[in-house]
């Protein structure tokens, strides 16, 4: 038994409910964020950590895409962690990252957490070139309890057996701005760019039906403390589940900017559709797929529109849910112009939202099987969507 749980045999599915696991995925965010913080405070082992992606992996978007031992030890960490508390969830935790890493003296190395702190350590060192001294720093972190204060309106979630879920992870989300490492600017209580837009996602879902049912978002560089030179992190979760849904966002009501509400997108989309928006909509740009999703489930923004499938289930999966929680979601975008013809009803929502069980068909490319090939249009409030129609 661990935390009152009982961890083996066939009584899991009943034992372990929605409650105790937002609990664990809770505790584990935190443990994620004290991760990338405590791997971004030290320049010269930070250095050490970045490899640029393989060509398979890479973000077409970018012309130079990274990945950071950051992100493979925090998914891993929550693969290791889940099947200590949840067996029968190990296998269906899906994340961005390859847990290979390639060193100076071409050897590769499939990174997890070992059993014990020293194991990690040594594995952690052939990563690092044989520099013990980081790899210990990193497994100490791994491998030290987090202490985590439970919010009282966590046991307001309905019980929830766990057998059909799955998880999305995206371990470091805007993996740029994590490697730059600068303090961002802020637009309307919208930071546009720099460590702030850095967030760690873990969305779950029904692998029966698709949709999401939770998603819990960590900021590890949400406030910067000039005192103690030091990042302080936030946190916030949703539930959406048998007609209950509850979160942790605190309300918050925004004066439109020029009479319009604030919409997100990037700076890259097309400038006819930015064009068309801009009518009704104060256009803001800003990086980080889950970010900027994340602003909309605050109420800075009331919607994120992107045309493109520059985003991946791992980017959407944790904002989703945390919207849902919220009655919002995230609709694929070539298929809104159907609400016009059909009206906006829970009904036609529901149809059009992105699903996560199910990797997408006939794709070129195996990079883009979970690739969110028709955009998205993300909402808190649904009746923003007939603006948006308005202007498309």
């Amino acid at each position: 038994k661990k935390k009152g749980l009982t961890l083996t045999g066939t009584d899991i599915r009943t034992v372990v409910i929605m409650a105790e696991l937002i609990k664990i995925l809770l505790n584990f965010s935190e443990r994620a964020g004290e991760i990338a913080r405590s791997i971004r405070q030290e320049p010269k082992l930070f250095t050490l950590l970045v490899e640029e992606k393989g060509e398979n992996e890479k973000n077409q978007r970018f012309t130079h895409d990274f990945k950071t031992l950051a992100d493979v030890l925090i998914q891993e960490s929550l693969r290791h962690h889940l099947v200590q508390m949840i067996p029968s969830l190990g296998d269906h935790v899906h994340g961005e990252e390859s847990a290979e890493f390639t060193n100076t003296l071409g050897e590769k190395i499939i990174v997890k957490i070992c059993d014990t702190r020293q194991e990690t350590a040594t594995l952690l060192a052939k990563v690092l070139d044989g520099n013990q001294e980081a790899a210990e720093i990193l497994a100490n972190v791994v491998h030290t309890d987090i202490i985590w204060k439970p919010e009282p309106e966590l046991e307001e979630i309905p019980n929830l057996p766990i057998e059909n879920l799955g998880i999305w992870i995206d371990p470091v989300d805007s993996t740029g701005e994590y490697v730059k490492g600068e303090i961002g600017t802020c637009c309307n209580n919208i930071y546009t760019h720099g460590l702030q837009c850095v967030t760690v996602l873990i969305g779950l879902y029904d692998r029966l039906s698709g949709l999401p049912v939770g998603g819990v978002i960590n900021q590890p560089f949400a406030l910067f403390n000039e005192e103690s030179q030091r990042w302080q992190g936030q946190v916030y979760w949703g539930v959406s589940h048998g007609g209950i849904n509850i979160h942790n966002v605190p309300l918050r009501t925004t004066s439109p900017q020029d009479g319009r509400p604030i919409l997100l997108m990037s700076s890259s989309e097309d400038i006819k559709l930015q064009e068309k928006l801009n009518k009704k909509f104060n256009v803001i740009y800003a990086t980080g797929a889950g970010y900027k999703l994340l602003v909309v489930a605050l109420g800075l923004a009331s919607a994120c529109v992107s045309s493109k499938g520059s985003t991946f289930r791992w980017d959407t999966g944790a904002p989703h849910g945390l919207l849902s929680a919220q009655g919002g979601g995230v609709i694929i975008f070539q298929k809104i112009c159907q609400l016009a013809e059909r009206g906006i009803d829970v009904e036609n929502l529901k149809e059009l939202q992105i699903r996560y069980h199910k990797s997408n068909d006939n794709v070129t490319q195996h990079n883009l099987q979970w690739c969110n090939e028709g955009g998205l249009v993300a909402y808190q409030d649904p009746s923003v969507l007939s603006t948006i129609l308005e202007c498309l």
